[in-house]
């Protein structure tokens, strides 16, 4: 695969002559993840932390995947078969190496390489969601525990070198709720800027009202919880026999399974202040997913309906966003329905991205888009996340012109 390097000079251009009023926020970055995030795991869990293996050739098709994670004795991606995954941790791969940034870069290794890409796409704030955590580790749920406080200790140290730049998701354990609690409380003291979840927990759905305590020690903290894309079903996951049915079915559809937890079963009728956003799942499945439950909702079929209201009327009366990227097909209609103040700018750096493996140009391609106006194009790439997020303008970085502004 030849990957497509980050914006070139004339993009950096249409950037630069813009006149810049806010500062420019990827809602949605990641983190390759690496074997020193588990430094900081319980010495309880200490024999069973997560190794980075070689592989080889042994996935015949994908030989640039040459390492992979070995967690309770499984392997992490798992490339073929069922329950099948396929992402770009560990950075130690080929595939990662030939990526036209750093290794270094990817993991959140080196701080200063980090921020100066950041400068070159022309982002000023990025919030890290995990790349790794996309799908179940273990089938351990107090092991799975450990993993995760692990993770948000090493992320609240990393990006605490440069809190005005690098934001971070804290994950939280679902499967124990109690300990789901906890670290809702302790991510919030560690200085987390949003709560990351799958749209099931295994096989059971977010409106399941033993989550409640969760969703309500969220709200207490004023922690946004973010739903996002990943391999998050077990049972469908048991069900599909390669990359390509987990990539649609499970990695992709159980975003539309926790939108219809929050706004199908009831979870914002029962926490009005709750702040939700649905990360990576594009503008193309929510307004057929609407259209189905508004068809349903009034029919005697689907009686008794779980929420009180309207998918429509939730979004626009509670905080509900939804991020996007440049090369969104309907991403005016997305924008029009939903409400422009709705939408947040995700770059997914630095994941590659479709055919051709472009990375990190979600920001220029919406730039560069003639349908979508200005107007709207300025509060997706940084307002729209400062609201949501709860960012405060003296929190983050703005340039160097806005830092001196200020």
């Amino acid at each position: 695969m030849t990957y497509q390097s980050v914006p070139n000079q004339e993009q950096r251009g249409a950037f630069a002559s813009a006149e810049k009023k806010h500062p420019f926020i990827d809602a949605d970055s990641h983190i390759e993840d690496h074997d020193g995030i588990f430094e900081h795991l319980d010495r309880a869990f200490w024999h069973r932390r997560p190794k980075i293996v070689h592989i080889g050739d042994m996935i015949a098709h994908r030989t640039q995947r040459n390492y992979a994670w070995l967690i309770d004795g499984e392997m992490r991606p798992k490339m073929q078969g069922y329950q099948a995954s396929c992402h770009a941790s560990p950075i130690t791969t080929d595939y990662a190496r030939l990526k036209p940034v750093s290794t270094a870069i990817q993991g959140i290794l080196d701080i200063d390489a980090y921020c100066a890409k950041m400068d070159e796409i022309q982002l000023d704030v990025a919030t890290i969601y995990s790349t790794l955590f996309l799908q179940p580790l273990t089938r351990d749920p107090l092991f799975e525990d450990a993993l995760m406080r692990a993770y948000n200790s090493h992320m609240a140290e990393t990006c605490g070198q440069r809190p005005d730049r690098l934001k971070w998701a804290a994950l939280l354990p679902m499967r124990l709720p109690h300990l789901a609690v906890k670290e809702v409380h302790r991510a919030k003291a560690l200085g987390a800027s949003s709560l990351m979840v799958l749209g099931t927990v295994g096989s059971v759905l977010l409106h399941d009202r033993r989550f409640d305590p969760v969703w309500a020690a969220a709200e207490e903290v004023g922690l946004p919880v973010c739903v996002h894309v990943g391999w998050a079903h077990d049972g469908i996951g048991e069900g599909l026999d390669s990359p390509a049915a987990a990539f649609i079915l499970n990695f992709e559809l159980t975003i539309v399974f926790g939108f219809f937890s929050f706004l199908g079963g009831g979870i914002l009728d029962r926490f009005k202040s709750l702040k939700v956003g649905f990360l990576e799942g594009g503008a193309s499945w929510f307004p057929t997913v609407m259209d189905r439950m508004d068809k349903w909702r009034v029919t005697p079929a689907a009686e008794v309906w779980p929420a009180e209201k309207s998918p429509m009327e939730y979004i626009r009366e509670r905080e509900i966003y939804f991020t996007v990227e440049g090369d969104e097909a309907n991403l005016a209609d997305f924008t029009n329905l939903i409400g422009p103040n709705r939408i947040l700018g995700a770059a997914d750096f630095p994941h590659t991205h479709y055919a051709g493996g472009k990375l990190g140009e979600a920001f220029s391609s919406i730039r560069e888009r003639d349908d979508v106006p200005d107007d709207q194009k300025d509060l997706i790439f940084g307002p729209n996340a400062m609201r949501f997020y709860g960012f405060k303008p003296e929190d983050v970085y703005f340039g160097k012109a806005g830092a001196a502004a200020r």
